[in-house]
């Protein structure tokens, strides 16, 4: 791909998701947020043109770079409820640890009932934290630098646009709960939906998606090597 469409799909995504945004303010219809409408664009556009996906990638992933930043500016309202989160944190920290422990088990053992390989079992393990941790998370549990974005965009997806009816469903009124719900469900994503719904679920979103991603990164590999032990041992 010559420098020229590089240019061009860089200036593309980047005006698709200023319309997308500027339509999704207006209309607040969540199946018009900017995380499902670019990408469709996008990947129609490479279709039509008979692109390859890793060079859309190679000039925007600049874009994606921006993810950690954008992680850590999450931080600014968490510091503005600080004292109300010293109140919950025990509460926090042990929802995120049990996010994550029930995370790692259920993807392991649908991909291991429905005989995925290796490097797609490895890279379902990173699907409900932020893409930031997810790629450092990569390189410790052998998953794939391809397969794990798109898992855990795909997660995002199905947690923001099925959050509000399992929170309904539940009749779960609690703020805090309906924060750390999305936020560990579907990291991202549920902080924007979060943040929708009221401030106070965005900012412990915020702070659950923060907790478990440091969780998965620093304790992931030793559960992932227990979870193979005790499935392993179920099955036989």
């Amino acid at each position: 791909m010559t420098e020229f469409w590089g240019v061009f799909y860089l200036a593309w995504t980047v005006l698709c998701y200023v319309m997308a945004k500027r339509l999704f303010v207006r209309t607040q219809k969540i199946y018009l947020s900017p995380i499902i409408v670019v990408p469709i664009l996008s990947i129609v556009l490479i279709l039509i043109f008979q692109h390859q996906f890793q060079d859309y990638y190679h000039y925007t992933q600049y874009l994606v770079a921006m993810l950690g930043p954008i992680t850590v500016a999450f931080a600014i309202p968490v510091f503005r409820y600080r004292r109300m989160i010293q109140q919950h944190f025990k509460v926090l920290l042990f929802s995120s640890s049990l996010a994550m422990l029930v995370g790692i088990f259920s993807s392991w053992f649908l991909a291991s009932l429905l005989d995925f390989d290796d490097i797609v079992k490895n890279s379902l393990l990173a699907r409900s934290i932020s893409i930031p941790f997810a790629l450092v998370l990569t390189e410790k549990v052998g998953g794939s630098i391809s397969l794990i974005p798109l898992f855990t965009v795909i997660t995002g997806l199905v947690g923001m646009l099925l959050g509000d009816v399992l929170l309904l469903w539940m009749r779960c009124k609690n703020r805090i709960a309906s924060g750390t719900a999305l936020g560990n469900a579907a990291h991202a994503m549920g902080i924007a939906r979060a943040r929708q719904r009221h401030e106070l679920e965005g900012v412990i979103a915020s702070l659950s998606m923060i907790i478990s991603g440091i969780i998965m990164v620093l304790f992931a590999p030793s559960v992932i090597v227990l979870t193979r032990y005790i499935l392993g041992a179920i099955a036989f």
